[in-house]
């Protein structure tokens, strides 16, 4: 399981199922709650707190999500994934698990919904940095 050092993040709240954090400008970090189920809800909750975030901010991001910790997730946060991110705010979404059930939980979700943001499976948190990072530079952030 990738266990985020959250130590050197600034944290900036939470929503009922998970922590937000300031990886860097640009860069967010969703770290779920250990075993969290994640439903349509949850999920709306956790795109409009980006979305406040980017637009207090003066710019859009990308997100890292640990999808590790999730023990489920409904269809219907699926459904707000993929229609409820604005691409002007919301960069891309780096899906980080080294898990057989993370990289699962995230390869259902990738194979059944298309997002609104680009959206990628790593399991390498680094690498996950590196094409946020990239998606940044593209979008001017």
């Amino acid at each position: 399981m990738i266990v985020p050092d959250v130590s050197r993040w600034k944290s900036l709240g939470s929503t009922d199922n998970a922590d937000m954090y300031e990886v860097e400008p640009g860069v967010l970090a969703v770290v779920p709650h250990e075993r969290c189920v994640d439903t349509a809800e949850t999920a709306r909750q956790s795109v409009e707190f980006q979305h406040r975030h980017w637009a207090a901010e003066g710019r859009g991001g990308g997100a890292l999500i640990f999808v590790d910790r999730i023990r489920d997730q409904h269809a219907g946060a699926r459904q707000v994934y993929g229609s409820l991110p604005d691409p002007g705010r919301v960069r891309g979404f780096a899906l980080v698990g080294g898990t057989v059930f993370g990289r699962a939980v995230a390869s259902v979700f990738l194979g059944l919904n298309r997002p609104a943001a680009p959206t990628k499976m790593f399991g390498d948190l680094h690498a996950a940095l590196a094409w946020l990072r990239e998606l940044n530079q593209k979008g001017g952030g």
